[in-house]
């Protein structure tokens, strides 16, 4: 059992990690991108579009409310293409205002595989009681059934791209005002959108992928309110959203910046590095 607990911590400290998240509108205020006017849709569109074109970007993410009053917070640096690459720390961890430190951690992907570092009371139980653990995501899947692959898919709900292309979906986006987002100008915006819109603006394997975890916000028809700030270069730099209605209302905000610049992400040093056994970890012995 304290087998299961230790890799549990490791991976679910490397999900929460991950969480590191309408042609049609109808209101005719309008925002600024660069020297063009556009309405609060055209830009929002306008948005995603530009933000597609980033393959690499710098996110802040927190994770507050919901039920049990929890919260979290990390940080990453993500590298989308040519292949998904990433360097995320979950530094506080949160739930009726007590922090859980026991799931504080790093998780790094590279090369299809996802090094975890292991709270230091389980590292007992990773091979040489070394910090950090490695997990192939086949390997994974193949020896125990555990769905790496499905965490780290989960990578793309940080994707600001997809984000802001389910926005777009939203028929009363409104223009809210100029504000300073870290030191950057900014136009905010303001909107609702239903589950069910915002996956009709995904393909499918995006859609699939969302589905799982928007399936959470209570059903095709509950309607989600989102917050989105624009820089000049019409690169999304904060944004909020939160569940409408009663049931889970989470907020989850998300800041943006370093669009663009080139990064590495390396693994751990190899002799911090641990195996997972992970047909004795996850098989039918406790």
């Amino acid at each position: 059992m304290k087998r299961r607990i230790a890799v549990a911590a490791g991976v679910t400290s490397a999900g929460a990690v991950l969480l590191l998240s309408g042609c049609g509108g109808t209101d005719t205020k309008s925002g600024s991108t660069g020297d063009i006017k556009l309405t609060a849709a055209d830009a929002v569109i306008k948005a995603s579009e530009k933000t597609g074109q980033a393959d690499t970007f710098k996110a802040d993410l927190t994770v507050a409310g919901g039920t049990g009053g929890g919260s979290v917070h990390a940080t990453g640096q993500f590298r989308l293409r040519p292949t998904l690459q990433f360097n995320a720390t979950l530094d506080n961890v949160s739930k009726g205002g007590q922090g859980l430190s026991g799931l504080s951690g790093q998780a790094i992907f590279t090369g299809d595989t996802l090094y975890a570092k292991v709270p230091q009371q389980f590292s007992q139980f990773v091979g040489g009681g070394k910090p950090w653990v490695k997990v192939s995501v086949a390997q994974a899947q193949q020896q125990s059934g555990m769905d790496v692959r499905g965490v780290i898919n989960q990578i793309q709900q940080v994707d600001p791209a997809e984000q802001t292309r389910m926005f777009t979906a939203s028929k009363d986006v409104r223009k809210v005002g100029s504000e300073k987002v870290d030191g950057t100008k900014t136009t905010h915006y303001q909107g609702t959108v239903t589950v069910k819109e915002a996956l009709q603006r995904l393909n499918a394997q995006q859609r699939a992928d969302a589905q799982k975890w928007l399936d959470r916000a209570g059903g095709a028809d509950r309607k989600m309110n989102f917050d989105l700030w624009v820089d000049s270069s019409n690169l999304p730099r904060k944004m909020v959203t939160k569940g409408a209605g009663s049931g889970e209302t989470g907020t989850v905000t998300v800041l943006y910046r370093d669009y663009g610049k080139s990064f590495k992400v390396s693994p751990p040093p190899s002799d911090q590095v641990g195996e997972l056994s992970l047909q004795g970890l996850f098989g039918k012995h406790n």
